[in-house]
Parts: structure tokens; C-alpha cells; sequence
């Protein structure tokens, strides 16, 4: 039988020619890569004004430790403005470093408390659950604050991708594109080139940025860097005379996201396989904003029940009593955050407790309620809503009482308007609410009394609005 064999031809070795044609192609990608990341770099460095982020110098530090991070703070501005360091080194006698950022979504914790870990063999993680961070949309640029100082590497592009929705992609990716309007701006681009040519800027020694900040009037802090992530701020609320949009409407508890309740539950999976402690912590918030809200202890128990069965201890420190931590307004320099003085109070009290040192039954009411009920009856401040006109004059401000008291009193309401003489919005009643117009401002002061008493004022506060 004959057996027929196809004829097999060898293949042709590449030429010299074609091997040359491989590598020319090859070094053209790589230079015009080489290229195009260069001048994008140029671009954000006259385009992009980071001179005075705090978050680029956290970033740096938490890069750049000398020792081993052994405790890591991770959260929004609650975090990074409550915990000092120096305080909370001392007192754990441990390297702390405070990771917190501006709003920071819960699935950028989650990417920070991996980036650090990749670096630190990290013992024990505090993570702040801000109730206002849990509503946050998934795709929130406040992602930026952080993507845009972490070091190049894979997880970090995949993490990108994931967060950006696809519009975002172009300003997530190249940062430069976000301030394209500026191309064209000599004096902008010069401002910014010689800030950035400043020694501060290259050796990230910026620290103090001073601005008139929070609020209807006009308040000048000032706020320091003190390195390890901790931001000082020394504005001080005197007397209750908060005055804000916060604490106007109860907390949504329907509009926490699913995406933050996720990136929760990766947060404590990804701790129990590296065998780092987590623990969640809610930090001091003031009396005026949880009172004004009104079912803080619904957040608590939201919380206590996301985490059950997960071995997670949370402690929330709004619980404190008041002989622990004095919930004076003069603690906090706006309604969410602490000030300096109220940061080194915390973090010695903080510290104590995560050391044993104080008891649960010692230090926290079972519920927000019953620390309300415990205090004196007082005004708290003024929150509002803004209510939009037809036209413009038209735009009124629907003003809210808060009280740490729900019932049982009545309230004053006198107005002095700037260079007009002074009016009484309402005599004593039980009615928390009232409107005046928008364009108007000036002191408002509001008095309490028991209902029905007839009886001296008990408590009063003026209100700048």
C-alpha cells in the first residue's frame, strides 16, 4: 500500500529586513508613548493647582514613612481632622497614620486601606462610617482626590476604571484635560508655574491655608497640616450660634447605596484574610447636627445590623457622656467636624479607650436619645432650607429651631435685621418653624422656656443668619 507524505515546507527564518521593520515599530510605540505621557505630565504641572492639597502631602507621607504603620485611620474629613497623632502615637505607643480625605466614598477606603497594607504591615484599621458618606453616588469625583496621588500600578488602574463613570473617564485619566479652559490663561498658568517652583511645594512642606470659610457670616480659620494626615483647624462655634443647611431634614436611611454597603463588606473580608483588626468608629459630630436630624440612632442601628455575625466591634463616640467628651459648641468649628481643641481632647479620650483604660458602660449611653435626655434643655442653633421664588425677590428661607429637646417647651423668635430696628417673629409657642426672606441677614435670637409655664427664659442663643 502506498503511502503518500505531504511534502512539509520548512518555514523562511525572518529576514534581517523584517526584524528591523519589528523593531523601529516597537520603538516608535514607545516613544510616542514616552512622549505622550511627558507632555501630559507637563500639561498638569501648569494646568492642575494642587499647591495647597492636603491630601498630595498625606499621599507622599503615607508613601514615604520611616516606620512601619501600625495603626491606620481611614475616613472622610471626619477622620482626618479628629485624630492627632502625636496624641495617638504617644498613647498606643505604635506609629498611627490618619488616611482621611475630603468625602471620601467608601470604595476609596477600601483601595487606600490596600495601597497602605501593600507598604505596612498594618495591625489594627479604624474606619469612620460617616452616615452622610454612605448616600454618596458611586461615581463621585471625589475619587479624584485620592487616584490622582496613588502610585502607578495595576490595581490602581483597575480600581479607576471600576469608579469613573465612562464620561469621567477622560478627566480621571488625564488629569490635565479637567483645567484645558486655563491652556490659554498666561497669568494662570505663570501664577501656578511659580508656586510650584516654590521649595514648600517640592518638598511638601505646605501647611497653613487661611480662608473665610463655613457658614452665612464670615469667620477667618485657619487651617495646618500637621503631618501624618492630620489637618488642624481653630474656628470655634461660641453659644450654639450654628446656622446652617445641616440637621434641616432627617437621615434617608433608604438612600444609602448599595455600592457603600459593597465596598463595607470587601473592607472586612479583605481584613479578616490579612489578619488585620478592623474596628468601625463613628467620631464627634455636634449636638446641633444630630439633634436637628432626629433619628440618629436609626443610622446606629443600620450600622450594628450590616455588621452583624462579622466579629467588627463599632463604637459610635456621638454616644459619649458628657463628662467624657463636653459636646460644648465651642469644640467644633462647623457642625460635622471637631476643632483643634476638640481633636486633642478626642484623641486622648480615643486613645484611652481603645486601650482599655475606660469601659464601655463607663464611657457610652445606649443610645443617642438617652444623652439627650441627660443633658440641660437648650437651644441648639438655626438650620434651614432654601425655598426658590418665581423671581428672585421672591426666595424665601424656611428656618428650623433646633433643640435637644423634641417637646415640652416653647420658643421666642426676635430678628434684627442689618441697619433696620429689631422685630418679633414670634412670641412663645411650641412652633419650631419660621420664614423670613432669603436676601435678608442679620442677628436672630431665639429664647426657651417650659410650655405653658409662664416662667423665666431658660436658655437662649443669637444667631448670626
Amino acid at each position: 500500500m502506498d503511502i503518500k507524505v505531504n511534502n512539509i515546507k520548512d518555514k523562511k527564518p525572518f529576514s534581517a529586513g523584517k526584524v528591523i521593520k519589528i523593531l523601529k515599530a516597537i520603538m516608535y510605540v514607545a516613544v510616542f508613548c514616552i512622549l505622550f505621557i511627558g507632555i501630559g505630565k507637563v500639561f498638569r504641572y501648569i494646568l492642575i493647582d494642587d499647591s495647597s492639597s492636603y491630601t498630595r502631602i498625606m499621599m507622599h507621607e503615607l508613601y514615604n514613612q520611616e516606620d512601619n504603620i501600625d495603626i491606620l485611620f481611614v475616613g472622610s474629613s471626619h477622620c482626618y481632622r479628629t485624630f492627632v497623632p502625636e496624641i495617638t502615637d504617644r498613647i498606643f505607643e505604635k506609629n498611627t497614620f490618619n488616611a482621611g480625605s475630603s468625602s471620601q466614598p467608601m470604595r476609596v477606603s477600601y483601595e487606600l486601606i490596600r495601597e497602605a497594607a501593600k507598604y505596612n504591615d498594618i495591625q489594627h484599621i479604624y474606619l469612620d462610617v460617616y452616615y452622610d458618606i454612605s448616600i454618596i453616588t458611586p461615581y463621585s469625583t471625589s475619587m479624584y482626590i485620592i487616584s490622582d496621588y496613588m502610585k502607578p500600578s495595576f490595581r490602581k488602574y483597575s480600581f479607576m476604571l471600576g469608579s469613573f463613570s465612562k464620561k469621567n473617564y477622560i478627566n480621571g485619566f488625564f488629569i490635565e484635560r479637567r483645567r484645558w479652559d486655563k491652556f490659554f490663561d498666561p497669568d494662570y498658568v505663570m501664577s501656578l508655574i511659580q508656586k510650584k517652583q516654590s521649595p514648600d511645594y517640592k518638598n511638601y512642606t505646605y501647611t497653613d491655608v487661611t480662608g473665610i470659610t463655613y457658614g452665612e457670616g464670615e469667620r477667618l480659620e485657619t487651617e495646618s497640616y500637621e503631618g501624618k494626615g492630620y489637618v488642624s483647624n481653630n474656628g470655634v462655634i461660641r453659644d450654639n450660634s450654628f446656622f446652617s443647611k445641616d440637621g434641616y431634614a432627617p437621615i434617608n436611611l433608604e438612600k444609602i447605596t448599595q455600592d457603600w454597603k459593597n465596598s463595607l463588606n470587601k473592607i472586612i473580608k479583605y481584613c479578616q484574610k490579612e489578619g488585620i483588626e478592623l474596628t468601625l468608629i463613628s467620631t464627634p459630630m455636634s449636638n446641633y447636627l444630630l439633634a436637628g436630624v432626629g433619628n440618629y440612632d436609626e443610622y446606629i442601628s443600620e450600622i450594628n445590623e450590616l455588621i452583624e455575625g462579622t466579629d467588627v466591634a463599632y463604637y459610635d463616640f456621638n454616644l459619649c457622656r458628657e463628662e467624657y467628651f463636653p459636646s460644648d459648641s465651642e469644640n467644633f468649628c462647623n457642625p460635622d467636624h471637631v476643632n483643634c481643641y476638640g481633636a486633642e481632647k478626642f484623641s486622648t479620650l480615643f486613645s484611652e479607650f481603645c486601650m482599655g483604660r475606660i469601659s464601655d458602660d463607663e464611657l457610652f449611653y445606649d443610645s443617642y436619645q438617652e444623652k439627650l435626655d441627660n443633658m440641660e434643655p437648650s437651644v441648639l442653633g438655626i438650620s434651614y432650607k432654601d425655598i426658590k421664588g418665581e423671581v428672585e425677590s421672591e426666595n424665601m428661607r424656611d428656618m428650623k429651631i433646633v433643640s435637644n429637646r423634641l417637646e415640652g417647651f416653647e420658643y421666642r423668635v426676635t430678628m434684627a435685621p442689618n441697619k433696620s430696628e429689631q422685630y418679633c417673629i414670634q412670641d412663645f409657642s411650641d412652633n419650631k418653624s419660621f420664614c423670613i426672606p432669603k436676601s435678608e441677614h442679620g442677628l436672630c435670637t431665639i429664647e426657651m422656656r417650659d410650655a405653658g409655664s409662664q416662667g423665666n427664659v431658660i436658655d437662649s442663643v443669637v444667631v448670626e443668619y
